[in-house]
Order: C-alpha cells, then sequence, then structure tokens
C-alpha cells in the first residue's frame, strides 16, 4: 500500500529526529545526579552501609531512573572532570543495583561474577564494573583518588558518599575522600606515636596508580595526612590489612 503525503513527512521527521538525538550528546544535569543524591542521602548511613532493604522496598524506581539517565547519556564533548563525577557515579550506582539484583562481593567467585558479568546500559553500551574501573577509569583519567571514591559494596571499601559526585566540586569531594579514607581506623592506621603503619589492601593492588610520574606512595598521600604521618610512610615499610569482603549493608538490611 502506498504511503500518504502525511505518512512520509511523519516519517521524514521521525528520522530527522532520530539523527539529531544520535548526533548531539545527551548530557547528564545536576538535575540526573540529584536522584543519586536522593539515594545515598535516604539510605546510606555516617559509616557508609547502605540500607538495601528499604531501598528495594521504597524507592526502586528512583535508582531505575537514574540508571536510565546514565544509559542514555552521551559524554563526548563534555568537560573532563564531568565526565569522570558521571563514571563514579555510574560505578556505584550500577554496584548498588547489582546487590539489589542478587550479586554480592563476598567471596572470589562471586566477586567475579559481580564485577565482570554483571552489567547495565551506561552511556549507550552494555558494561561490566570491570569495564567502567579498569577500562575507563583508570586508564582515561589516570587520578588515583578515584580509588576513595569507586565502592564495591564491601566492608573495607571506602564509605559510599551520602551525595552524587559533580565535575563543578570534584577535587574537593575526592580530596575529602581521601583524607576521610586514610584517617578512618578500620581501614588504614598510620598512627606515630605507637609506630603503627597498616595500610589497606588498595595501596597494594593499586601501588602503581598511586607512584607514576616517579613519586612515592607517601608523595601521593602527605597532603591528606599530618608531616608525622606522612614521616612515618616515608620511613617505614607498610603491613598491609586484611581486607573485609563482607557486604556493606546496615543491621537488617541485606537485600532478601
Amino acid at each position: 500500500m502506498a504511503m500518504t503525503l502525511v505518512e512520509r513527512r511523519l516519517l521524514v521527521w521521525l528520522s530527522l529526529f532520530t539523527a539529531l538525538a544520535t548526533a548531539c550528546p545527551r548530557r547528564v544535569t545536576a538535575e540526573d545526579h540529584q536522584l543519586w543524591t536522593i539515594i545515598v542521602s535516604k539510605y546510606v548511613d555516617d559509616d557508609g552501609r547502605v540500607a538495601y532493604r528499604r531501598l528495594q522496598a521504597d524507592d526502586l524506581p528512583v535508582l531505575s531512573k537514574y540508571l536510565a539517565s546514565l544509559g542514555e547519556a552521551r559524554l563526548e564533548g563534555f568537560p573532563e572532570k564531568e565526565q569522570l563525577a558521571f563514571w563514579i557515579n555510574a560505578y556505584n550506582a550500577m554496584i548498588v543495583a547489582g546487590i539489589l539484583d542478587g550479586y554480592s562481593a563476598e567471596n572470589a567467585l562471586k566477586r567475579y561474577r559481580f564485577f565482570k558479568s554483571y552489567d547495565q546500559v551506561i552511556e549507550g553500551e552494555e558494561r561490566t564494573p570491570d569495564d567502567i574501573e579498569h577500562g575507563i577509569i583508570r586508564p582515561r583519567f589516570h587520578d588515583p583518588r578515584t580509588h576513595f571514591a569507586l565502592v564495591c559494596a564491601s566492608s573495607s571499601c571506602p564509605k559510599l558518599r551520602q551525595e552524587a559526585y559533580v565535575g563543578s566540586r570534584l577535587d574537593a569531594q575526592l580530596d575529602d575522600q581521601a583524607r576521610r579514607f586514610l584517617n578512618d581506623p578500620s581501614r588504614n592506621r598510620i598512627d606515630p606515636t605507637s609506630g603503627t603503619l597498616e595500610l589497606s589492601q588498595i595501596f597494594k593492588w593499586f601501588k602503581n596508580d598511586f607512584t607514576r610520574d616517579g613519586k612515592s606512595l607517601a608523595d601521593f598521600l602527605a597532603p591528606y595526612l599530618t608531616p608525622e604521618q606522612a614521616q612515618l610512610l616515608r620511613t617505614k615499610p607498610p603491613a598491609y590489612l586484611a581486607y573485609d569482603w563482607t557486604m556493606n549493608a546496615q543491621p537488617g538490611q541485606r537485600p532478601e
């Protein structure tokens, strides 16, 4: 059956709209990231632990809407800090969604399945947590402070921040995360008085990220430590704390 003139015009307009939508990046706005702030401000406590069960019962549509906005986004041409904030938020939101979908990181097999197989559509492509961390964030942005912001739902991870990361405040947010992580005795113990120097395994696993360009670990961490702590780090080899992979759920809040 031949198309009518109206049908042909509608087809042309639809094709044009599709082409423009594909060509023009869809910027993730502050309002989009506010959805993530709503979630973490309501369901993350001061210890960085998550009320997964309450989130699942009360605000799952908000998380789904946020993930959908990340899936539709196109970042080409946008400022680097805005892009990095996007990928940090995307990683953390993906991890929370994965926990609600039945994944966890509590043993080696579960970690492999979670980080390498669980995926969401982010910036138009299906991506796993490992795709984002090791395929995008680390090689593209070269900012070791992201290790203090990416949270893999485990107790020894950095605390999940109670607000979204945003490009305009990203440096201040990452510096704050570094200070909090380094001075949290459940994650790092740097005590010049007793001579205790026990660091997170993160500094062992990603040593090359922190010592790039000829810097020592102490050089990189000094801005976040007291002079005495930095001196201890320069003069004593660290021990490394056992990593606690227990889920970062609030009491009674593991998802059903």
